[in-house]
């Protein structure tokens, strides 16, 4: 009958007694909590009319005597006739007569007249005055607050006959009035005000402590809408009463928690008592019962309990009905359970395209392998892979890598780990050192075989390799190593480098200069410098060229290869052009107002010549300076010309356009010729410094210069001569009618200060410059 779990789970609803026990106890406990609670409240609300009462028999007193007091002929005769002494002695005299607190005389406007109390102002009293009369030509009966006491008080017009003044009888809200009202009610009562001079109790029957923990309450007794409140920490139920129309002055009335809540503790006693002993037949009936149940279940809970922490020791216990099928559940999900880790373990070290292990498990294997062995690590690069995409598809692409990847299980020798760390890098990793030759010879074996779109395909693959002794570094440092012996061997001819000692410095190095290059301009940490450019025909200059310079507070001098080839990388090269032509623009349009008509030229990048915005950008910079545009020129490399030649030439041909001069700069070192020059509308070519520096002395130099001379001036072009360096060259540049020439002869580069002091100093003394030649 009680093989399964169905016919005990039958048997166990019997405990359910203990649990609607529970729920009816419960119950009948929250309903006598809650007939104790409104019994509490209707005292509350009792003694609150009782203290109303007594506030007003109180007033009714007053009342009378006041009103007595208003009609004495006497007194309204020293009113009018203004006699102080009489008027002190009346009042006096009237309220010992009902014990008044205090008595007063006031003017029609509210200004005080005279006073039983003399710590009374009229600026106490007049705001108060004003406030609670408002539009009342009568009798006023309030609550108020004056000099920091309350009182219950009563104004009455004199009126002789028309009102000469207001006279005002009160008794004070003190502890005196407050016991008496506990006395009546058996209740405590504070008076407490909420004003602007804080919030404070003024009078209480409670002890010192409990009317500190009452003060946070007061700000929010509006809010009670005169209903009980629970109050410090509920000792205590409270009933607020406001006193005055305005509702600073409140009246609150404590009941203690603990009277009402005597007859609820007893009562919850019994009730546990009984429902304690019923609790624990129920507990004796539920374990016999469960016993007979729980001794499977517990062999069940052990057998998946090792099943969470993948061990197989515990047996899977024999039973019927229900458990067994449950058991027979457990075991089919301890067989899934392992075959699902078994296919995660391989996903979380495997790439799911090559099926080739990950950067995860390529970094734990090197960090194991490391402190043991010498280690020879090969990273692998694709060139030109994006295009392969681009060209044909990211399926092929995809296949690519597929094939890849088991052509490196096929390399001879063998490594110990292939992984792929991502897009088309692949680590090699062998437990030996490798040398040049051999890198070669498996680059050989990785160069071709490859079937795309039913076509032969070959590649070219670049090889970063480093070899590691064993303990001499982390795995993380060596995988970056290994990708700056990658990044070094891309710009190899043959593709391959190996890690050199120092490379990493040199690394933080341009890592530093890219993070500090935007903050170095915004902060003007580079500066301008300009190299004068002579024009041999008039032996003179009115040109120079725009050279960039930065002083790195921590590297020191960086020269302007180094950051602006590592910007136009990184593609940061448009904020040093942007800083660039501002800077000299400015610099121009001072020059400008200073009466010197010089032309500067500034290098551009490859960047910008394909920046569609810079036209517009440039002829804006001028409009804001009121330059015209022919102070400024640009020059540009055969190499940046070479990136797009038909967007370059478009957009050179608008900057022409606008009148500003254009030069191809570092001309004879790149890839096009004279031929393709005369395709690009430029005004000038600039011989490289390689071709000046040694002009006098190598036949071959001087024969390229005059060549380019003449075949540039044939084409309509202006020839400058880069690196002059001394008065021989000079003579050889005169020869072949250059017509320009810049170097270290003439000046170096120098700040637009010196600039401005050379161009002085060159216009007043130029002839001697080249009479020199002349006297050799």
């Amino acid at each position: 009958m009680f093989d399964s779990l169905r016919s005990r789970l039958v048997v166990s609803l019997i405990s359910l007694l203990t649990i609607l026990a529970l729920a009816s106890g419960l119950a009948t406990l929250s309903t006598m909590k809650k007939d104790s609670e409104q019994q509490a409240q209707q005292v509350l609300k009792v003694a609150a009319n009782v203290f109303l009462q007594a506030l007003d028999n109180r007033a009714s007193q007053l009342s009378s005597s006041v009103s007595i007091l208003a009609s004495d002929f006497g007194f309204r005769r020293a009113v009018a006739t203004a006699e102080q002494e009489t008027i002190l002695s009346v009042l006096e005299n009237h309220g010992s007569r009902v014990n008044a607190d205090l008595v007063l005389l006031l003017s029609p406007a509210g200004d005080l007249l005279a006073s039983t109390s003399p710590d009374l102002n009229n600026d106490d009293v007049k705001s108060v005055f004003l406030q609670s009369k408002g539009n009342q030509s009568g009798t006023v009966n309030d609550i108020l607050v004056l000099a920091g006491n309350s009182y219950q008080f009563v104004l009455v017009p004199v009126k002789a006959p028309q009102t000469i003044a207001w006279v005002g009888m009160g008794f004070s809200l003190n502890k005196q009035l407050a016991e008496q009202i506990k006395g009546i009610t058996d209740l405590d009562i504070s008076f407490t005000t909420n004003g602007d001079r804080g919030n404070q109790t003024l009078h209480s029957t409670l002890d010192t402590d409990t009317q500190q923990s009452l003060l946070p309450l007061l700000p929010s007794l509006v809010e009670t809408r005169q209903q009980p409140f629970s109050s410090n920490e509920d000792k205590f139920l409270s009933l607020a009463l406001a006193l005055d129309k305005q509702q600073l002055l409140w009246a609150v009335l404590h009941y203690p928690s603990s009277r009402w809540q005597e007859s609820y503790q007893d009562i919850r006693q019994q009730l546990l008592g009984i429902f304690g002993f019923s609790l624990t037949l129920a507990l004796l009936l539920a374990f016999v019962i469960a016993r007979s149940i729980t001794q499977p279940l517990r062999l069940l809970s052990n057998f998946a309990s090792q099943i969470g922490q993948g061990q197989t020791t515990a047996d899977l216990p024999e039973a019927k009905g229900e458990i067994g099928v449950l058991g027979n559940t457990l075991y089919k999900m301890q067989q899934d359970i392992r075959s699902r880790e078994a296919e995660l373990l391989y996903q979380a070290e495997h790439d799911s395209l090559t099926g080739l292990k990950n950067r995860g498990a390529a970094e734990r294997r090197l960090a194991e392998l490391l402190p043991s062995a010498n280690v020879g690590l090969l990273l692998l690069n694709i060139k030109n892979f994006r295009h392969i995409n681009d060209a044909l598809g990211f399926a092929n692409g995809d296949s690519l890598l597929q094939q890849m990847a088991q052509r490196l299980h096929q390399l001879n020798p063998t490594p110990v780990l292939a992984a792929r760390l991502g897009g088309d890098e692949f680590l090699l990793l062998y437990t030996h050192y490798f040398s040049a030759e051999q890198v070669e010879q498996l680059k050989l074996q990785l160069r071709s075989g490859y079937l795309l779109a039913d076509s032969p395909l070959s590649l070219k693959v670049s090889i970063g390799a480093y070899n590691i002794s064993l303990g001499s570094v982390h795995a993380n440092d060596a995988i970056r190593r290994l990708d700056i012996a990658l990044s070094h061997a891309k710009e190899q001819p043959g593709l391959v480098a190996f890690y050199q000692q120092g490379q990493d410095e040199s690394h933080q190095r341009e890592l530093t200069i890219l993070r500090d290059l935007p903050a170095a301009l915004q902060q003007n940490q580079l500066f301008v410098v300009y190299q004068p450019k002579v024009d041999l025909q008039q032996q003179s200059c009115h040109s120079a060229e725009a050279l960039i310079r930065w002083v790195h507070p921590e590297l020191g001098f960086v020269p302007p290869d180094e950051f602006i080839k590592l910007a136009e990388h990184a593609g940061n090269i448009a904020l040093v052009t942007e800083w660039m032509l501002n800077t000299v623009i400015a610099q121009l349009a001072l020059w400008y107002q200073q009466g010197k008509r010089i032309k500067v030229a500034v290098n551009l990048s490859a960047h910008d010549l394909t920046n569609p915005q810079l036209p517009a950008d440039i002829a804006a910079l001028l409009q804001c300076y009121h330059l015209p545009s022919s102070v400024l020129a640009l020059e540009v490399t055969e190499g940046a010309v070479m990136q797009d030649p038909k967007q370059v030439i478009q957009i050179l041909t608008q900057l022409r356009d606008m009148g500003i001069e254009l030069a191809i700069d570092d001309f004879g070192t790149g890839q096009s010729s004279l031929a393709y020059l005369k395709q690009l509308p430029v005004h000038e070519v600039k011989i490289d410094r390689a071709f000046i520096k040694d002009i006098e002395h190598n036949q071959d130099d001087a024969l390229i210069v005059s060549a380019t001379t003449q075949l540039a001036h044939s084409l309509g072009l202006k020839v400058t001569a880069e690196g002059l360096e001394n008065l021989a060259g000079l003579a050889k540049l005169q020869q072949y009618q250059c017509d320009k020439v810049q170097g270290y002869f003439f000046s170096k580069p120098l700040t637009s200060e010196v600039f401005g002091e050379w161009l002085q100093q060159f216009s007043e003394k130029s002839p001697e410059w080249f009479e020199q030649e002349s006297n050799q």
